[in-house]
């Protein structure tokens, strides 16, 4: 039976709310890339959306109303008008770099759009050396070793406290306690007074949230995720082939915070020094021959009262693209401490010591002095410990 002219009249009105003339646009993402559509007219429901293909299909390419991707993505539409659709896609994915609007549709008048980068960086595989290699601090940076890295990518920036309370509200629904709600002096700036055990929750947490597998879990068979409660996370109840965040290795960090400069003091290959204009840190030229100043916190930072700390992507990135891996705040690492642990530990991915009380901090702060942000400097506190120069940054597969 042919179709009416009124039923064929509708339809053509139906489809133009949803396709409108030619524009394409294609973006390079990295995992974790948002594009957010607001106002959209009609508001697209859950339940809708998914029947227009706003979301994940299982193979090849597939096409919605409004965004054409590949797999790997996930979409969230979270109030009226406003689809997110997220880029989660596996690293190994030799196609994985491509996200484009729909050929053929374009952007209806009055949607916005946005593209938020995922804002991570691939570090590559390869050996670094790693340790004090200029011999001037504690020996438990020595010896200087060859490490084997695999490849892993990580944040770009520290943890900002926007970024933390997303994911901490999300946690909080979904069966996760912490010990401490996280602060920050701005939405920008890193989010502190955070203990171990709050970021590794909140690692588990992100990677649930975009749909990943967690790392880290309460038993040898990985089959209970660690979401609440004090538990001293031992190294085979880590799921390293997981694809979700957590909290780089000692070694991971020093390659990344390196940039490339293998033998250098601070984490930029042109200098051996350190000044205000590249970090956050307390100033002490007559203590460090090496700091060339000025002498005390920088007043920029000051307003308002500690803690002092400075906004992400404030000062350049190092030779990987990393920022602040010198100064702002300590960024805790997964490793428990050992003092003698470079003597014994593996030349190939070294997960830390099997024993001790102590977690790691790397980095430096804005409390701290120049030393403290050399790339090989080696912090240690109780895993417990929750303090205002204090946060993390996450790694993933």
């Amino acid at each position: 039976m042919k179709p009416t002219l009124f039923a064929t009249i509708f339809f053509a009105a139906l489809l133009t709310l949803f396709i409108v003339r030619a524009e394409t646009t294609q973006v390079q993402p990295d995992n974790g890339t948002t594009i957010t559509w607001k106002n959209v007219v009609p508001s697209l429901g859950a339940k809708f959306a998914s029947g227009l293909r706003i979301g994940l299909w299982n193979d090849g390419w597939w096409r919605g109303p409004y965004v054409m991707t590949r797999t790997g993505t996930a979409w969230r539409h979270d109030e009226p008008g406003v689809v997110h659709i997220k880029y989660t896609e596996k690293r190994n994915d030799p196609g994985r770099n491509t996200l484009k609007i729909k050929y053929r549709v374009s952007i209806p008048v009055g949607v916005v759009v946005s593209v938020t980068d995922g804002g991570d960086t691939q570090i590559a595989e390869g050996t670094f050396m790693m340790g004090d290699a200029l011999q001037e601090n504690d020996l438990n940076e020595r010896p200087l070793h060859v490490v084997y890295i695999s490849a892993f990518y990580m944040d770009n920036h520290e943890v900002t406290k926007a970024q933390w309370d997303e994911v901490y509200t999300w946690a909080l629904a979904h069966g996760y306690a912490f010990d401490h709600p996280g602060a920050g002096k701005a939405a920008t700036h890193p989010v502190q007074t955070v203990s171990w055990y709050d970021c590794v929750k909140w690692c588990n947490a992100r990677s649930q949230m975009q749909g990943l597998t967690p790392c880290y879990y309460t038993d040898w068979f990985h089959a209970t995720v660690y979401k609440n409660g004090i538990c001293d996370v031992e190294n085979y109840e880590v799921k390293w082939d997981a694809n979700g965040y957590r909290l780089p290795t000692e070694a991971e960090w020093e390659k990344a915070a390196r940039g490339g400069a293998d033998m250098n003091r601070f984490p930029w290959s042109d200098v051996q020094t350190i000044a205000r204009a590249r970090a956050n840190y307390v100033g002490d030229t007559v203590t460090y021959p090496y700091d060339l100043g000025p002498n005390g916190n920088n007043p920029l930072f000051m307003l308002g009262g500690e803690p002092y700390t400075s906004p992400g992507g404030y000062f350049a990135a190092n030779g990987y693209g990393l920022y602040d891996m010198a100064g702002d705040v300590w960024e805790w690492c997964w490793d428990r401490y050992g003092s003698t642990y470079y003597t014994s530990a593996a030349a190939s991915d070294p997960p830390g010591p099997a024993t001790g009380v102590s977690r790691m901090l790397r980095g430096g702060s804005w409390h701290g002095s120049a030393v403290n942000c050399r790339a090989a400097y080696r912090g240690y506190v109780d895993p417990s410990a929750a303090v205002n120069d204090a946060g993390f940054r996450c790694v993933r597969r």
